[in-house]
């Protein structure tokens, strides 16, 4: 009998996951509310229900007997498989937990006696109490949320900042800000145990809003510097008591191979990370991993790489990847797409343009 994996979400980010389901032989049910729903062509039972009606969501999968619930690259559709997977009594990590780690200052406050991490001074409050007290230069960004949004570098010449609407009210955090390398971190986590899979080197605008330009991997480190990396997730991962999943860690590297924290998402990385960069670069099928960690059938290998992988974002920022949209195709582009025909001056990860994936037996510069 096939086994039954419920799917949180019908986006373009979850089409990939609805196809791996489907090419492992897993029935596939997936819930979503209908409209823009690309995936409803792709899975055995499509059921018109809104992520947000979690209830609704678990009585249904209840009722048919589902043996895992699983969604990727989405802090939204992670919170929901949580809910429902613990009220299933399936593989999660718990809904309390993913709550607490969408907080930057639980995260922040139980990872920074870690001792492999160097401290990073912070402080929360209402934004007009922060940018008044708090020692600048430093990163402000929004106690909850993601794709860099209402990120806002705050240095000397900075007087007043423009949040976006829905954040006039929110709790933000200071931060000291950290000069260094960007990176990400993705791994996999069953029953607490947890492997890096791949370290992603990330290119970006740097301050005021640090959206991500270009993803990389394998990531360029030292080699003890990327065993230090692969030591210290797990210790990370465990303080906030992430146990099962995908997960994707932003770090900085300092001129001194300092390793600082900057976030943990519990869900696999977004921007092709998870859905594509990772499967180019090793030979670990990481979208299949997190299906059989949601089953419970989850068993370790050895990874290895095997391949460059990267994408690059097109934007105001990268006005020069325009004429790569124009020449031929060639062997190292994996995919390619263009939207619009002006470019963003991107304030978070959301603004692009478009982007070019590619995967070599080289670091393709662009």
């Amino acid at each position: 009998m096939k086994k039954r994996i419920a799917i949180i979400g019908a986006s373009t980010g979850q089409l990939p996951l609805c196809k791996k389901a489907k090419e492992m032989g897993l029935e596939t049910y997936c819930f979503a509310w209908p409209e823009g729903a690309v995936c409803k062509e792709y899975v055995d039972h499509f059921i018109p229900i809104s992520i947000f009606e979690m209830d609704k969501i678990f009585q249904y999968c209840r009722d048919c007997n589902v043996d895992g619930v699983a969604s990727n690259a989405s802090e939204e559709t992670a919170l929901v498989v949580s809910y429902v997977a613990e009220r299933l009594g399936k593989v999660c990590t718990p809904y309390r937990v993913l709550m607490n780690i969408q907080n930057k200052v639980f995260v922040r406050q139980k990872t920074n006696a870690i001792p492999v991490l160097a401290q990073v001074r912070f402080e929360v409050g209402p934004l007009e109490n922060l940018m008044s007290s708090f020692p600048r230069p430093y990163v402000l960004k929004p106690v909850k949320g993601a794709a860099k949004k209402g990120v806002n570098f705050v240095d000397r010449s900075v007087e007043n900042l423009s949040v976006p609407y829905d954040l006039k009210d929110a709790t933000f955090m200071a931060e000291e800000y950290i000069v260094g390398k960007e990176y990400s971190v993705e791994s996999i986590s069953y029953n607490n145990r947890h492997e890096v899979i791949q370290i992603t080197e990330k290119v970006g605008t740097g301050a005021p809003h640090f959206v991500e330009l270009e993803h990389h991997q394998p990531a360029c480190l030292p080699v003890f510097v990327e065993e230090r990396i692969r030591n210290v997730i797990p210790l990370v991962l465990s303080s906030i008591g992430f146990i099962n999943g995908a997960s994707h860690t932003e770090i900085k590297v300092d001129d001194k191979n300092s390793i600082y924290l900057i976030e943990v998402n519990p869900r696999g990385g977004g921007d092709y990370i998870s859905n594509a960069l990772i499967n180019l670069s090793t030979d670990y099928d990481y979208l299949e991993k997190l299906l059989l960690v949601a089953l419970d059938m989850y068993e370790p290998v050895a990874v290895h790489n095997i391949a460059y992988s990267g994408i690059y974002f097109l934007s105001a920022y990268t006005s020069r990847l325009l004429p790569c949209f124009d020449m031929p195709e060639e062997d190292w582009i994996v995919l390619r797409e263009r939207r619009g025909k002006e470019l963003t001056a991107s304030c978070s990860n959301y603004d692009r343009n478009g982007f070019i994936l590619y995967c070599s037996n080289k670091k393709i510069i662009l």
